[in-house]
């Protein structure tokens, strides 16, 4: 019983027995106490009766105006300073920890909560946590996954899959599975604030993605993510998250998914399971509790959603912006300037001032090619007078004579702005290599029609390759099971 205080009718036991003539061992063996508890106590009673009885009292908490202290502990008072100003008034006879268990009792100590009532229809919070590993099966890596999980806060019904990453166009892609997955529309959604949803966080006024922004209005539902480091403001998708994960992940931990597309087939069956699992609180179903508020949810748009990504690009000197390695033409007028680019799966469509200016198709990405169309270019008059081309000119003489002639070449037709970029290549190969390597470099060029950079480098490499000394050369070692040529009949 240490650390545990006597009960008033263990002290009056104890003074009965000793007066029963039983020694302290035998007391504390009768009673259930340490028989050191009884010295104290029988000491006490010796040296100071009136502290003992004070001590003792077991009526102290009833003198104690606990609606006072519960005001002053919401006010901000420290609950050591209120008991402190109490013992020195002698209203509390006991020390912290003592006074610190009657007041977890009696002003409900345990941290506020407010419980959030939602109506059918009207919120689904959103939030990301680590996936599952899958393994490459051509390379062996193991590539990671992210866990995409939104949930309707009235019917707690769940949608979640599996993506590659939390970029927008994997998240943007979940949001229109998911409301295809509800079939319906809520009112708000409540993610959380990494950068595909609010580019810029604020506790009152955040600024959301653009590209979030738009999916928001094709739907028709309102953005409102959740306070930067408040989990509570998304409590029912934090916790969906945990009781999903302990039981969908630990039913496939002996499992090895070799694509996302198996690891998505199995989970849609699982959630299944899971959506018509008996909810420990409503004692119902999600899907039951779900059949209900569907008829809250407003329909999904007649024509589907194209997610389409947003990105800023400066047009260059060459009438080109780069996206993904490749190169994407936009009106002459514009460079220099910070285009808005918005990207489909299919498309890519130039902005400038709120206004498309330009149209392509995309390509694969780190391709390194151009798409062009020659209306973007300035007239061929104006681009010769162009300040950028008299420069490549120049420099080009001053490069030699073979350097020269092949970027009048590239320079020379309708539209002399379409290698441009080619020829500042050329000459920034100078910066490796002398002017003769170079020079000798395009007269091969120039010969055969060739004036890719990458052609032109590799001409210098092998010309240098061919000028290497013999005793520089690589000589294999002789190997045991080569027949040689003296046993070839």
């Amino acid at each position: 019983m240490a650390g545990k205080g006597l009960e008033m009718a263990d002290l009056k036991e104890i003074k009965r027995l000793q007066s029963l003539g039983f020694s302290n061992r035998k007391i504390g063996k009768a009673l259930g106490i340490h028989r050191n508890t009884v010295n104290k106590y029988l000491e006490a009673q010796n040296q100071a009766p009136v502290r003992s009885e004070k001590i003792i009292n077991p009526n102290w908490t009833n003198s104690v105006d606990w609606e006072e202290l519960r005001r002053e502990y919401l006010k901000g008072v420290a609950l050591n300073v209120l008991h402190e100003e109490l013992f020195s008034e002698g209203k509390v006879p006991v020390q912290y920890s003592g006074f610190w268990k009657q007041a977890k009792k009696n002003l409900n100590l345990s941290e506020a909560t407010m419980v959030r009532v939602f109506r059918p229809g009207e919120r689904v919070e959103i939030d990301y946590s680590d996936g599952i590993d899958i393994l490459e099966p051509a390379t062996g890596e193991i590539r990671k996954t992210e866990f995409f999980v939104g949930v309707l806060c009235q019917s707690r019904y769940t949608f979640a899959e599996f993506t590659w990453s939390q970029k927008s166009e994997d998240f943007l892609t979940s949001h229109v599975n998911m409301f295809s997955y509800f079939g319906g529309v809520p009112q708000v959604l409540s993610p959380d604030n990494l950068k595909s949803a609010v580019t810029k966080a604020h506790r009152y006024d955040a600024t959301i993605n653009p590209a979030y922004t738009r999916l928001a209005a094709h739907y028709g539902v309102a953005v409102v993510p959740a306070r930067v480091r408040t989990p509570q403001d998304k409590a029912i998708v934090e916790r969906t998250i945990q009781i999903f994960q302990r039981w969908f992940f630990a039913r496939v931990r002996r499992r090895t998914f070799t694509s996302l597309h198996e690891l998505n087939k199995c989970l849609i069956e699982h959630l299944e399971i899971f959506n018509n699992k008996v909810h420990r609180i409503f004692r119902k179903t999600r899907r039951e509790m779900f059949l209900e508020e569907v008829k809250s949810l407003r329909p999904l748009p007649t024509s589907p959603y194209e997610v389409s990504v947003y990105k800023k690009a400066i047009l260059s000197r060459d009438c080109h912006l780069v996206f993904e390695k490749n190169y994407y033409s936009a009106p002459h007028k514009l460079r220099g300037k910070e285009l808005d680019l918005w990207v489909s799966s299919s498309m890519i469509e130039i902005y400038f001032g709120g206004e498309r200016v330009a149209l392509h198709g995309r390509r694969k990405k780190g391709e390194g090619l151009y798409t062009t169309n020659t209306d973007h270019y300035p007239e061929a008059h104006a681009a010769y007078a162009d300040e950028d081309i008299q420069s490549i000119l120049r420099r080009s003489k001053v490069a030699g004579s073979d350097v020269d002639k092949m970027i009048t070449v590239l320079l020379t037709g309708p539209a002399p702005y379409r290698y441009f970029r080619r020829c500042q290549g050329i000459l920034a190969l100078l910066v490796k290599y002398t002017r003769e390597e170079l020079n000798e470099a395009c007269e091969v060029g120039n010969r055969f029609n060739q004036s890719n950079v990458k052609y032109l480098e590799g001409v210098i490499r092998m010309r240098k390759g061919v000028q290497r000394k013999p005793e520089q050369a690589i000589k294999r070692k002789e190997n045991p099971n080569l027949r040689g040529v003296e046993n070839i009949h």
